[in-house]
């Protein structure tokens, strides 16, 4: 607390010391005036108490401030260049001032190194390379292996590559009405794309605090669609948000069950589960207690049958860095000892942000490691069943993936449409959520989505129902869902075959019947609506 009250003490005596020459002079789009040596001093002083406690989206202002002050000031340049480096704020800009830095004597040692980070990050492949060649002449035998150097040496050849062949892919900023001047990430969306969930550190968290980073502890909050219409994003309220972190981390292709992250407060940074009821969504409760450990659960999602859970962890066995591993539920309805899905996934570097597809055997993820361009990259891998190896893993391509890092990535039915959160040209600044409408599915995919909706005997939305989807010729249960909504829908995937649908609501009574899927369905997707029979009176 105290460390915060030092944060908001340095805000508010730098926007004293600028106030007038920054903030009136941009509404009349001035210049500011040149800083006086002992404004110089000042700001100098606060720029450094944001650089050291990295609160680097802080210091690029007073950062910028100084350079023009001081244009050769090797500090002041290589300083602004790692704070772009370090945030989510204009990363291209970063090289400009590392370059700078560099030409000087008194340059930091790990200069050309930061440079070619930063060339990479703008995309000047061949200039990074030359950087990072440099930084290893430099250095010869006395490199920090914690680095990467080759690692980044490898980004920079994938890169070439892959922006050869770029996905067809247009991207849409949904606006204000979602995204804020703060960081917006994590979107998570169910089959149909209605409804997208994300996190933001934006103001209105239920714990109100900023954190020692200059960011206002995250939340989970939403947005609806209708057709091209979004509105107002709100937050989840307190029954999936509390006063630590809250990170969107996954939810059930048919949007009754969120998985989230949460850290702070309590939380050691495990997965919690919130079910839906109606509208509502419950108390988000600790999803296993496998799961309330020392180590770090991230990234989770679940299957759309619900008895397989994927999720990003350093926990002990990993093969380094974070892995992603898998929980299923045995034979004893319990959930397994996490299993890691071994080297054709995980890589000696971090993977993370796993989302299982609605097919439930396609699974995208983040890694650092196969052939990423540049610090996280999304891959595609699949499997027939839960004991059969995993697909060497896909990157998905530029500009989806880019030589940032890229972590977030959600897939709607269709396998065209999705999300992710990014900073790029045209948001509002820092990470915003981006919708992507692609050409091609990034799945081949023959399945079709059934849309069903359950009604009680008096015409009225059964908003308790729960149902059971079951294929005919093998008795495997394809998903348990509970309806959700006002109109009391449930979204599934399924293949070509016949499906028998059990729906159950206490008070309004049960169904049993009979769906065929049969591929051809007009739009690859078929709706059908249920009417629960009462039960007998004894």
């Amino acid at each position: 607390m105290k460390y915060i009250l030092n944060i908001f003490l340095a805000i508010s005596l730098f926007v004293f010391i600028t106030t007038g020459s920054l903030a009136q002079t941009s509404r009349a789009k001035r210049k500011p005036p040149p800083l006086s040596k002992d404004q110089a001093k000042e700001m100098n002083r606060q720029a450094e108490s944001y650089y050291d406690g990295e609160v680097y989206k802080a210091a690029i202002l007073p950062y910028l401030r100084l350079v023009e002050y001081d244009p050769e000031n090797t500090e002041f340049n290589y300083n602004l260049g790692m704070s772009y480096l370090n945030s989510n704020m204009n990363k291209p800009e970063a090289y400009k001032y590392l370059a700078k830095a560099a030409d000087k004597k008194d340059a930091p040692k790990d200069v050309m190194f930061r440079l070619g980070q930063a060339l990479l990050v703008a995309g000047l492949y061949d200039e990074a390379i030359d950087a990072f060649d440099r930084y290893k002449a430099d250095k010869g035998t006395k490199i920090d292996s914690d680095l990467n150097l080759d690692l980044h040496l490898e980004w920079c050849e994938n890169a070439k590559k892959l922006i050869k062949t770029p996905v067809d892919v247009e991207f849409n900023n949904p606006g204000k009405k979602v995204n804020s001047k703060y960081p917006d990430y994590a979107p998570v969306a169910m089959a149909v794309d209605t409804i997208v969930y994300f996190t933001s550190n934006r103001q209105g968290s239920m714990g109100g605090t900023v954190d020692g980073y200059g960011e206002i502890v995250s939340d989970v909050f939403y947005s609806t669609l209708t057709d091209t219409i979004w509105y107002r994003a709100k937050n989840l309220g307190y029954n999936v948000n509390f006063e630590g972190y809250d990170v969107s981390t996954g939810i059930s292709s048919n949007g009754d069950k969120l998985l989230v992250y949460k850290e702070g407060n309590g939380a050691n940074g495990d997965i919690y589960i919130s079910n839906q009821k109606g509208k509502t969504w419950m108390k988000a409760e600790l999803f296993d207690e496998e799961f309330d450990t020392r180590d770090y659960e991230t990234g989770a999602c679940i299957s759309p049958d619900g008895k397989t859970i994927y999720f990003a962890s350093d926990r002990k066995g990993t093969l380094g860095g974070k892995d992603i591993f898998m929980s299923y539920v045995d034979s004893t309805k319990k959930w397994s000892e996490p299993i890691n899905l071994g080297p054709e996934v995980n890589t000696p570097y971090d993977e993370d942000r796993p989302f299982i597809w609605h097919d439930g055997k396609t699974l995208f993820f983040a890694s650092k490691g196969h052939n990423s361009m540049g610090g996280y990259d999304i891959f595609k891998t699949s499997t027939m069943d839960k004991s059969a190896k995993w697909a060497t893993p896909e990157n998905i391509g530029y500009p989806i993936n880019n030589s940032d890092d890229n972590q977030y990535f959600t897939l709607c039915a269709d396998g065209k449409t999705g999300y992710i959160s990014a900073s790029r040209d045209g948001g509002l600044g820092d990470l915003d959520i981006w919708k992507f409408k692609a050409k091609d599915s990034f799945v081949p995919n023959n399945n079709i989505l059934f849309k069903g909706q359950v009604f009680a005997s008096n015409g009225l939305p059964a908003k308790n129902a729960k149902c059971i989807v079951t294929k005919v010729s093998t008795g495997e249960v394809q998903g348990i869902l509970t309806v959700t909504g006002r109109v009391a829908e449930f979204f599934i995937l399924l293949p070509p075959g016949k499906y028998e649908v059990m729906a159950r609501d206490p008070r309004a009574g049960n169904l049993q019947s009979e769906i065929v899927i049969t591929g051809d369905e007009k739009d690859g997707m078929i709706s059908k609506s249920f009417k629960l029979v009462p039960r007998a009176r004894r």
